[in-house]
């Protein structure tokens, strides 16, 4: 009997325990993903403040007790549901010699390609600002830092110029915002100021938020507290603020016109991936679009009917009736569902799948004995 081919596009966390769980001897698995590590976004903000190794912030695809999975560095475009064919663009340096889009072939397909950052449409934000989405990008950030204060020390800065320099400046007040702020507070008092003492009491850090309050998402106590938190650290907190534009060295908001920075962290929030744009599926009619999936996380064409072999999961799926939010446990969830589901024997009665609700944490303040670690990496 061949083995059937499961292809698998996206590589976060509803896509990982598709990729190290399937038995190798009863499918052909394909990888179809830009990024070819599991990305531990909690831990990208202490990473790029050198509280660890970066490797350790992820998890490769390819391992090799898993030399039969087969892996692509590339960008799902467009998906063909009934002819089962994908259509990949190659996300490599060296485009011209290894030509243009390709295609792969499936049995059954898992579309996981998650999400990207929302930036609005903001002129320059891609250009100028920095993300934190995967270890390059908390690599980027580390290096950012370094030079920020490398420049801030040269003689003859004036102290105004000095302060722009070292001004850091967030945006977005959600989980991944106020946890970065929280990272580069404590990177900075823990450490870095003993490092540059010369610079202590000239960096800032500013948050920017749509919203009237920061972690609007999150429950009315924890937004008050970590505003309250914040507060108290002279974190300057900038709510309901609308930035229009972005310079190299200066945002340009509504309320207070241009704003200088030495390093913007764009860590809002997420729209959905450009591939949602070429699927023939069933998306919300309202919010940010999505797949819409049945219980047993089918893919359901525009009409509600469920398409045989085509399942959706991660933050770019979600249940018709029963919506989920965008979290890592909720992927992580529905990749061990399909695990079990397509490990099983075929005999085997479907199971719907069942969302298990755990707590959701924001990281607010670092630990002690953590604070004189980047301290470590810059002497070695």
């Amino acid at each position: 009997m061949s083995k059937q081919t499961v292809a698998i596009i996206g590589s976060g966390w509803g896509a990982f325990p598709l990729t190290q769980q399937l038995n190798l001897a009863r499918y052909n698995v394909t990888v179809i993903s830009p990024v070819r590590t599991l990305q531990y976004t909690p831990l990208l903000a202490s990473a790029a403040c050198g509280l660890f190794d970066l490797r350790l912030a992820e998890e490769p695809i390819r391992r090799q007790h898993r030399a039969g999975l087969n892996y692509y560095k590339a960008i799902a475009e467009k998906v063909d549901l009934e002819k089962r064919i994908i259509t990949c663009q190659p996300s490599v340096d060296d485009l011209e010699r290894v030509g243009g889009p390709f295609e792969v072939k499936y049995d059954k397909v898992v579309l996981a390609p998650g999400c990207v950052t929302q930036t609005f449409g903001t002129p320059g934000a891609m250009e100028h600002a920095l993300f934190l989405r995967t270890t390059n990008d908390a690599r980027v950030l580390q290096q950012r830092l370094l030079q920020m204060m490398d420049a801030a020390s040269l003689p003859g800065i004036p102290e105004d110029k000095q302060r722009e320099i070292l001004h850091i400046r967030i945006v977005g007040g959600g989980a991944i915002g106020i946890e970065a702020t929280a990272e580069l507070y404590d990177l900075w008092h823990e450490s870095m100021r003993h490092l540059y003492p010369h610079l202590d009491g000239k960096v800032q850090l500013t948050i920017h938020d749509v919203a009237p309050q920061l972690l609007s998402t999150f429950d009315e106590s924890l937004s008050q507290y970590a505003m309250k938190s914040l507060k108290e650290k002279k974190v300057e907190m900038k709510t309901s603020s609308h930035i229009e534009e972005v310079e190299a060295d200066a945002i340009f908001t509504k309320e207070d016109g241009r704003l200088p920075y030495g390093l913007l962290l764009w860590a809002t929030g997420n729209k959905a991936a450009n591939l949602l744009d070429n699927l023939d599926v069933k998306k919300p009619e309202h919010g940010m679009p999505r797949i819409l999936t049945d219980k047993y996380l089918r893919a359901l064409r525009p009409d509600g009917s469920p398409i045989e072999d085509a399942f959706a999961i991660g933050d770019a799926a979600d249940i018709e009736g029963h919506s989920l939010p965008t979290l890592a446990e909720v992927a992580l969830q529905k990749g061990e569902f399909l695990v079990k589901e397509f490990n099983k024997s075929e005999a085997s009665p479907r199971s719907p799948f069942e969302y298990k609700q755990r707590a959701n944490l924001a990281y607010l303040e670092q630990m002690a004995s953590l604070g004189y670690a980047l301290g470590a990496y810059l002497r070695s």
